[in-house]
């Protein structure tokens, strides 16, 4: 650093050439933060997206299912209902409870839809033999 003395003032001049050490360590620190929320932004937008795509899965599976029983012959037991087929990691699973009901035959039928063995839904609806 130089002073010159010029008449009742300092004009005081030092070399700019470069950053100091402190500021580069801030602007990296800031750069770090931004790229770890904006890391964080994705995966979170890639778990919501997953989970979203599970539910509409298993939402399908289990409005196809019940249409099918609906279409189908009314059984007293339930044994000639199928299933419907299921994507990779999937399964449906269907309950006929016509024990509840039998003066009226009419049946509860729950359908239960899993993912990678968790169970991601439960939809109950009534047959009726007409």
């Amino acid at each position: 650093m130089r002073i010159k003395m010029k008449g009742y003032f300092q004009i005081i001049r030092r070399s700019e050439n470069g950053s100091s050490l402190m500021e580069m360590l801030v602007a990296v620190s800031i750069v770090g933060i931004a790229l770890g929320v904006f890391i964080t932004a994705l995966s979170t937008g890639s778990l919501s997206v997953s989970a979203l795509n599970e539910a509409t899965v298993a939402q399908q599976l289990a409005q196809r299912q019940i249409e099918q029983l609906k279409s189908a012959t009314y059984d007293s037991t339930g044994a000639s209902y199928t299933l419907v087929t299921a994507p990779s990691g999937y399964t449906v699973g269907l309950v006929v409870n016509s024990a509840i009901y039998a003066d009226n035959k009419i049946q509860k039928l729950t359908v239960t839809v899993s993912h990678n063995a968790q169970q991601v839904l439960v939809v109950e609806d009534y047959k009726g033999n007409r």
